[in-house]
């Protein structure tokens, strides 16, 4: 009888023992699981921070890159060497574009090599000087404005062989503004003739100063 008793209460003792490390297995096992989900759930919180539309990254606008690649380079060769043969085959409107790229920069020099001369400009020095105190803040603001543009093209009602009128247009909202720009070709380039304007904002100037 003693053995008996003995047997049952070490057959009692294995059961308990077994019972507990299923119990310890199992709780491990959720444990475990309620680790994993978690991490899931912070990997993919993370992710969704991670690919927000608003903290893309978003690709600068250049009036530059509405050329065509091989433009694209024969201008950057132009800002080196300063040779007026890269531009020959440029258009009007290329041309344009040209000029809005020099004026988003704020490059005096650049704006200057594509500016019509015909007898009328200044040494590069006063330019570059006129420039910076009269011009600069306009040309700001017209970059800025017409960098989404609509249209660009000449106004063939007013084009001559070596004289012609470029149209550009911008809509925001129910809104539209155009800019006409006139070119003449010197050099075998088609220049901006912009110096009549630049000589107005110096006029502009000088008569507020003597108010």
């Amino acid at each position: 009888m003693r053995q008996a008793g003995l047997v049952l209460l070490v057959l009692a003792m294995i059961s308990l023992i077994s019972a507990c490390s299923s119990t310890d297995k199992t709780m491990r096992t959720e444990a475990s699981v309620e680790a994993l989900e978690k991490d899931q759930v912070k990997k993919s919180f993370n992710n969704a921070i991670n690919t927000n539309p608003g903290e893309e990254y978003v690709e600068k606008f250049s009036y530059l890159k509405q050329l065509s690649l091989e433009k694209q380079e024969a201008f950057t060769r132009f800002k080196v060497e300063r040779n007026l043969q890269n531009l020959y085959n440029f258009t009007p409107e290329d041309m344009v574009l040209i000029y809005l790229y020099c004026i988003s920069i704020g490059d005096p020099d650049l704006i200057y090599a594509i500016t019509f001369n015909g007898g009328q400009l200044p040494d590069q020095d006063k330019f570059r000087k006129d420039y910076f105190e009269y011009v600069m803040n306009y040309d700001s603001e017209t970059a800025v404005h017409y960098r989404y543009f609509d249209s660009i093209k000449v106004d063939e009602s007013m084009a001559e062989e070596n004289k012609v009128t470029v149209l550009i247009t911008v809509s925001i909202e129910t809104t539209t503004h155009s800019m006409a720009l006139g070119l003449q070709k010197e050099d075998q380039v088609w220049k901006l003739d912009i110096y009549p304007m630049i000589k107005e904002y110096i006029y502009k100037a000088s008569k507020n100063k003597t108010k």
